[in-house]
């Protein structure tokens, strides 16, 4: 899979995410917000941004029929007869009346709207859509809007923000906010993935690329969700210490969310297995995951986790590495604390696999 797709899906994470983020603190008073610096040039880019980067869902597919109707008629057929095509040019135009809102200094609530529009498009381009239009419309766009909401104030706070003396009135509101953000997108992630991978078919899917990244993205997300604990519970009983600057450990969060983002990323550029074993036995397995095992995987039939030396080992070991993330507030540089999540994420990964019971 070339690279240049999974890059354009982060991208378009990343520009939804400061322009929401943006957005959202807008409704926010002054004083229960860090003092924020973003130029009205990173807004505009952002806004563009959308615009390029939701292109790439849109080139996967004309790759797709290019080879056997043409490039031509390959391109007329994606954005007048397909979903995420016209979804496309729906934000295309969107992206337009935004970065003219922007530019005039318009009202937050007319940006708000345009923005929304676009999420709705995004989950109307979603591939559950594709299969049950409201159920995909409704989630996605749930699952996308909270996403990017709580990942955009902690872009802004994190990285455009230049002080951290409001931070106790801040996290008043934004941990319950956060809270909220994260049981609605448990909520719509579920309803998303029941109606791609059963989930009586979860660990067999693993057995395929899709399953993979799936697996990849559900445990990168655990990482996410304790450093969200350090920062909305550790950092506040340490604001009154003036040393203390909580903006680190919220870039440190940055960090592994962009992970997530990958991983989704990847996720979105492969075809789902809606029956894994009749993808293993038409497609194959996955290479990586026979290498890992060391045999040839030509059936799902008798898949199941078996807990061996080997994974309950490197199980613990995760463990560990996530136990040193809170230990390790406070004592160390946030860097040494995104490694550990990293490490947690190939530990915990790696003991699954081999887990397997094939």
């Amino acid at each position: 899979m070339n690279i240049f797709f999974p890059i354009l899906e982060i991208g378009y994470y990343v520009v939804f995410s400061i322009l929401i983020g943006h957005v959202a603190l807008q409704f926010v008073p002054e004083a229960y917000k860090p003092n924020i610096n973003i130029s009205k040039s990173i807004l505009l880019l952002s806004t563009l941004g959308i615009f390029i980067f939701t292109l790439g869902p849109v080139l996967l597919t004309i790759s797709y029929f290019r080879e056997s109707v043409g490039l031509i008629q390959a391109i007329n057929a994606v954005l007048t007869d397909f979903q995420v095509g016209r979804a496309w040019i729906f934000i295309g135009y969107m992206s337009v009346f935004l970065w003219m809102t922007i530019l005039l200094n318009g009202s937050k609530y007319i940006q708000g709207l345009w923005l929304f529009l676009m999420v709705l498009a995004v989950g109307y381009s979603s591939h559950v859509a594709s299969l049950s239009l409201w159920v995909g419309l409704f989630a996605h766009s749930a699952h996308f809007l909270m996403v990017t909401i709580w990942t955009g104030i902690l872009i802004h706070v994190a990285w455009f923000s230049n002080d951290h003396q409001k931070w106790p009135k801040f996290l008043r509101w934004f941990t319950p906010f956060a809270i909220i953000c994260i049981i609605i997108i448990f909520v719509s992630g579920i309803m998303l993935m029941i109606n791609i991978v059963e989930p009586k078919d979860y660990v067999k899917s693993w057995v395929l690329p899709y399953g993979q990244m799936l697996l990849l993205k559900h445990i990168s997300i655990i990482p996410v969700l304790l450093f969200a604990f350090i920062n909305g519970v550790l950092a506040k009983k340490s604001a009154t210490n003036p040393s203390f600057n909580p903006r680190h450990w919220i870039k440190a969060e940055s960090f592994i969310i962009l992970i997530v983002f990958y991983f989704t990323s990847v996720l979105g550029m492969l075809s789902p297995p809606h029956e894994v074993e009749f993808t293993v036995r038409s497609e194959g397995a996955s290479q990586w995951v026979e290498w890992m095992l060391g045999r040839d995987i030509l059936s799902t039939l008798n898949i199941g986790l078996t807990i061996n030396s080997l994974a309950g080992f490197l199980i613990t070991i995760s463990i560990i590495f996530l136990a040193l993330i809170v230990i390790s507030f406070k004592n160390v540089k946030p860097s040494v604390a995104v490694f550990f999540g990293c490490s947690f994420i190939f530990a915990l990964y790696s003991g699954l696999i081999f887990s397997m019971n094939i």
